[in-house]
């Protein structure tokens, strides 16, 4: 119990003395500059401070983890680097906030009727019952729903089927692994799928922009898919086999509770609103509405008068607000980087030229490896595409190389995140379970990362991607 109460209080005393220090670089970074002046600045102090402070803070668990992404809110007016209502403009304002709620809206509803356990009865039907089974049928169709749905909107689909099967599962002596594996698989899942498609990731999408508007080439639907589902395919088979290694091959096969009521009127609105949703989310841009809008018109769909698929104050108790505070102050960091040039900088500072020009394994693997340590420290995926796709297409042109042999590996990286929960909301939708923490998805997203480096390299070889 000492013990215990002793490692608590050097949490909390680690935790105040990060505080202490954001502030503290904040006031003097001035001097810090002149004492040793950085390209960007006194402002680059103190956003490298705030971002070591969020950094530290969630990987060490000094406190939970939307304490933390709090604390980057309240702390970023005292760094001077943005006010007060800038913050709240810049998270809580910007339309992710909106698209997170909508999905986890349609998450509670999967949990409130039958139709996430009914779904798990049609996975168990195709691909069995055995866990090893159970959990490659939820990688893939994380993986096939993120093609065309987006990362996020896949992982807040198998959300709550996971949950339905890991609810399910308790008594049994596998239901810890059984459930950090299913949590782990919502993760992976639709990542694998997000590098399979253009359209999976806002990312994606730039990279096809900067592309043509920076070097010139134009990248087609089907060239991409070329490239990127052998690669999307071959690193499923991969994290399969690294999760269901924890899963024994003996073990029970799993026992779903089948009395499951005939469909009733609510359940099939909720069909039709999800259906309907990721019509929307894949051909809504061609009527003018952005996927975000369609996850908040879905969610809202739910509680109409007449049809109320949910109750609103059930609905509220079931949604994961902190997860949402999570998003909002990744987006609001991401911007303090991006806009203060840290971001650029580091990454300027981390691609070494003369290991850019190794041949294309050698330098895929050494992009991806690269790319991944710089999605931790700028804390999103979009923000990492974003700010990498053109010094990649810089670094090229100095290199005399090719800018989409360089762009492919680092766009394909960006959207994968199997380190740190922050880097995507993709992991933080499993995480709202509380089925794993920080430390469990660290050290299997490590020897994840590294097999993804070699899977990316050896594809971008075979395919001559230059």
């Amino acid at each position: 119990m000492t013990a215990k109460k002793n490692k608590a209080g050097a949490k909390a005393l680690a935790f105040y003395l990060l505080l202490a220090a954001v502030v503290g670089v904040s006031v003097f970074s001035g001097e810090l500059n002149r004492a040793a002046p950085l390209p960007l600045g006194g402002e680059g102090y103190a956003a490298l401070a705030l971002l070591a402070f969020a950094i530290l803070s969630w990987c060490l668990q000094l406190a939970p983890i939307a304490v933390t992404a709090l604390a980057v809110l309240v702390l970023l007016p005292f760094t001077g680097l943005m006010d007060f209502a800038g913050v709240i403009q810049a998270g809580f304002g910007d339309s992710t906030f909106a698209f997170f709620l909508g999905v986890l809206l349609l998450s509670a509803a999967f949990q409130k009727t039958p139709l996430g356990r009914r779904i798990a009865l049609l996975i168990f039907r195709v691909f069995g019952r055995a866990p090893r089974r159970v959990l490659l049928g939820l990688m893939l169709a994380g993986t096939l729903l993120a093609m065309w749905v987006t990362e996020v909107a896949a992982a807040a689909i198998l959300y709550p089927l996971a949950l339905s099967i890991v609810e399910q599962s308790r008594g049994r002596p596998d239901a810890e692994p059984l459930a950090r594996t299913l949590m782990l698989g919502v993760a992976w899942g639709p990542a694998f799928g997000g590098v399979a498609t253009p359209i999976a990731t806002g990312a994606n999408l730039v990279a096809v922009a900067y592309l043509e508007q920076y070097a010139g080439i134009s990248i087609s639907f089907g060239e991409w898919m070329g490239i990127g589902l052998p690669i999307s395919f071959t690193l499923l088979a991969a994290g399969w086999l690294l999760l269901a290694r924890e899963l024994p091959r003996t073990a029970a096969p799993l026992e779903l509770n089948s009395d499951i009521p005939p469909m009733g009127r609510k359940e099939a609105f909720l069909v039709a609103d999800f259906l309907l949703a990721i019509l929307l989310w894949v051909a809504g841009g061609q009527i003018g509405l952005s996927s975000h809008h369609v996850a908040l018109l879905a969610g809202l769909a739910l509680f109409l008068p007449g049809i109320e698929v949910l109750d609103w104050k059930d609905a509220v108790r079931s949604i994961s607000w902190d997860s949402i505070i999570l998003i909002c102050a990744g987006i609001v960091l991401g911007d303090v980087l991006y806009q203060y040039g840290v971001a650029e900088w580091m990454a300027n500072l981390l691609f070494v030229p003369s290991l850019m020009q190794k041949g294309l394994f050698l330098t895929g693997a050494y992009i991806v490896l690269t790319v991944s340590v710089l999605k931790i420290l700028f804390s999103s995926n979009t923000v990492a595409g974003v700010i990498l796709v053109p010094i990649m297409i810089t670094l090229a042109g100095q290199l005399d190389a090719s800018a989409w042999a360089f762009v492919a590996p680092c766009i394909f990286s960006s959207a994968l995140s199997f380190i740190v929960i922050t880097s995507s909301p993709v992991n933080v939708i499993p995480y709202a379970s509380g089925c794993f923490t920080p430390g469990d998805m660290a050290r299997r997203g490590v020897v994840m990362t590294v097999a993804a480096a070699a899977i990316i390299a050896f594809w971008l070889a075979v395919l001559r991607v230059v």
